[in-house]
């Protein structure tokens, strides 16, 4: 940063070293403090003869406090320097009356755009600041724009006044300069136009369309070698010409259209974005001469020149004007948010070495909007947009303008502290009082303190008595009044922390409600957990009796197999078995588990000597002594071979047993039912006949045997009840 320094004797033992920066000037604030401190220590004593300069510094309260005191607004560089506007400067300089001592910083060597200020301060005895003409605000811009700009900008400049001695090239060329208009994609809008939400991105299911710009994009922006050197090209060193590359997409797409409003990335920018994103002057002229839709936006409603205002390098190149030309129609649009173009302009100068791009692009938009008026139209004739457009509807639509969260643009750049940006638009007329929707104003942050001390009175906001109260010292200047600042801040606090409060219960309502919700869900989810862990319990047990299910079927098969097995060796095959009797007497159970020797030794001794009454064998012998004889004769007719080898395990005969008993038991059971239910009936045979014959019931049995000797001796079709009858009444005694 060039800074230019100017030292003056200010009293017989003291001097005064001024530092103002060549770029912004802005002016050092550091030597402003030890005058300002003695000035205020001694009710206003501008003799500075045994003034410490060189003292050590004041601490940041008693900084703050001058400034609040002095209503100096303040801007901060990398290295921590505190800076304020040439404005101010001359005020407090005039204040210590050491105008004269430094008049030369603001007359000459200084920038432009400060010297205009300096003039509005010697001629404001003249006019009122209140009654500024349109004109004066005209040649204001005019000679602020001229004063800033990028180094290429300026190189350029400087050349073309090389080529006219007199230096009126740039003037002339710019005032007559044409504007191209356009009218393909502004003829549906309204014949005063007003801000706009921005249009849609195209939505293309065709994806051939988006396949053909891709290429031809390709092709534009990234030639190749046999592009740059083509010997068809009038200058080889020149790349093929844009319409080339249009018919070349077109052979190589015949039957696609050409769409250059489809987005190219996935945040929704089409090429017209990119190309003013990046100062590509040339190729915006191309893609709006051949159809480029200027009112469409992004996925949040960005324009491409708003995107042209985000970075620097419109700024680098000294091309914003230029493409204003082509994407003025940009101008009545607002993003998602409702922020203009103004607003994104304000918030590109809160960015890290964008301040000065973002003064530049105010600067230029503004002279834009006055110079237009004057400068010739070429191309489709009028367009309703540039009808429209001038300051008088800059001011009323846009300089205004809120966004979704309430900000003006001037509220952004107050609360960013940005206080070149914050001046431009007070100049320009905006409103230091619009509240945001936190209640939040410019002037709560500083904005137009700076003017009403300069000027005495609030020529802003005449309606509001409130916001012009201010405070005399002993000098006559007008100062703000800090008690009534504090005041309004502290009202302002106020409410924010009722909105707060209330804010804060409104969510913890929520939040109890949320957790109530939750806890019922969460029972819920507890509920469904044990039904689930109880059906997949139910669903384990249905397969573990599924599987046992099977077992029991494959046993089943098993034995059927064994079945068959011994149906063979015994002799009989499967339609024998198929076709046999198991209830008939004649089929024994036991005869495929029986051992013939033991069964041919006992069946023996029981035919021989007990007439095949087993139970007088058991009674006569006991098991040891017919073991005993099975085991002899056997041994008798198979020399030593034992016994024990043809008799199943013990395990197997012990079962048996038990089945036996248990069919025993059974047997007995079914035997003591039988008998029970033969002597019902007996009874009931009985009672039958006792009241047939007439006779007492006693006697029944006597009568039998000669009453079924009566009925035997008979043809049972030929008895004659009549002669039963006579029998029964011979024995009824």
């Amino acid at each position: 940063m060039s800074v230019v320094e100017s030292t003056r004797p200010i009293g017989e033992n003291a001097s005064l070293t001024l530092k103002k920066s060549v770029d912004t000037g802005y002016f050092l604030l550091r030597p402003f403090l030890p005058l300002l401190q003695h000035w205020s220590r001694f009710n206003g004593d501008c003799k500075f003869d045994n003034v410490d300069l060189s003292g050590d510094e004041l601490g940041l309260d008693q900084e703050d406090a001058l400034l609040a005191q002095f209503g100096i607004l303040v801007d901060t560089n990398d290295v921590g320097e505190r800076w304020i506007t040439g404005e101010k400067a001359l005020e407090l300089l005039e204040m210590l009356n050491m105008k004269q001592l430094f008049q030369h910083l603001f007359k000459s060597g200084g920038s432009v755009a400060t010297d205009a200020l300096v003039e509005d301060l010697e001629t404001r005895d003249d006019e009122t600041h209140g009654n500024r003409s349109v004109k004066r605000v005209s040649k204001d811009l005019e000679v602020a724009q001229k004063g800033l700009g990028s180094p290429l900008k300026k190189l350029r400049l400087n050349s073309e006044r090389n080529a006219d001695p007199e230096g009126k090239v740039d003037d002339r060329v710019l005032a007559s300069r044409p504007i191209c208009t356009f009218r393909h994609d502004t003829d549906e809008l309204p014949e005063n136009p007003v801000i706009q939400r921005a249009q849609a991105a195209v939505v293309v299911s065709d994806n051939s369309q988006r396949i053909k710009l891709e290429a031809f994009l390709q092709r534009l922006l990234f030639p190749t070698a046999q592009d740059m050197a083509s010997p068809t090209s009038p200058n080889p060193s020149q790349s093929v010409s844009f319409e080339d590359l249009l018919h070349e997409v077109d052979l190589a797409h015949p039957h696609v259209p050409l769409n250059l409003n489809i987005p190219v990335d996935e945040r929704g920018n089409t090429p017209l974005h990119w190309l003013a994103s990046i100062a590509n002057l040339e190729l915006v002229k191309k893609l709006v001469e051949h159809g480029s839709n200027r009112l469409i936006g992004d996925n949040i409603g960005e324009s491409a020149l708003v995107k042209a205002v985000k970075s620097v390098n419109n700024y680098d190149s000294g091309t914003f004007e230029e493409l204003l030309d082509y994407l003025y129609p940009c101008l009545i649009l607002e993003d998602s948010m409702n922020r203009t173009i103004l607003h994104h302009i304000v918030i590109t100068s809160g960015m890290a070495g964008c301040s000065a791009a973002a003064k530049y692009y105010l600067d230029i938009l503004m002279g834009w909007i006055v110079k237009k008026q004057s400068r010739p139209l070429t191309g489709t004739g009028n367009d309703k947009i540039l009808e429209a457009l001038d300051l008088k509807w800059v001011i009323n639509n846009m300089l205004n303008a809120v966004d979704s969260n309430g900000d003006t643009s001037l509220n952004i750049a107050s609360r960013l502290g940005n206080v070149a940006i914050v001046d431009a638009l007070l100049d320009y007329g905006a409103d230091p009082y619009v509240a945001n929707k936190s209640g939040l104003r410019p002037v709560d942050f500083g904005a137009g303190t700076t003017k009403l001390h300069y000027n005495g009175v609030s020529n802003l906001n005449l309606e509001n008595p409130a916001a012009d109260s201010l405070s005399h010292d002993q000098s006559g200047n007008n100062l703000p009044d800090t008690m009534s600042l504090i005041k309004s801040m502290q009202s302002l606090l106020s409410t924010v922390s009722q909105d707060y409060n209330a804010e804060v219960k409104e969510y913890q309502e929520k939040l109890n409600k949320l957790h109530k919700e939750l806890n019922a869900q969460r029972e819920l989810l507890a509920s469904s957990r044990d039904r689930l862990a109880h059906a997949k319990q139910l669903k384990d047990e249905y397969i573990l009796l599924k599987d046992q299910l099977n077992n029991l079927k494959q046993g089943i098969i098993e034995e059927g197999e064994k079945f068959q097995k011994e149906c063979k060796n015994l002799g009989l095959n499967s339609n024998d078995a198929a076709g046999a009797d198991w209830d008939s007497s004649e089929f024994d159970a036991d005869e495929p588990f029986r051992v013939d020797f033991i069964y041919d030794v006992l069946e023996k001794k029981l035919g021989t000597q007990y007439n095949g009454d087993i139970d007088k064998l058991l009674a006569a012998e006991s098991t040891d002594t017919v073991l005993e004889e099975v085991r002899s004769q056997y041994s008798a007719q198979h020399d030593h071979d034992k016994l024990d080898s043809l008799l199943p395990p013990s395990v197997l005969l012990k079962a048996r047993i038990n089945a036996y008993k248990r069919n025993d038991k059974q047997l007995d059971n079914t035997i003591a039912e039988i008998q029970q239910k033969q002597q019902d009936l007996e009874g009931k045979f009985r009672r039958v006949l006792c009241l047939c014959l007439k006779i007492d019931e006693d006697k029944v049995d006597d009568m039998l045997d000669g009453l079924l000797q009566a009925i035997s001796s008979e043809d049972p079709q030929d008895v004659d009840t009549d002669e039963m009858h006579d029998f029964l009444k011979k024995h009824n005694v």
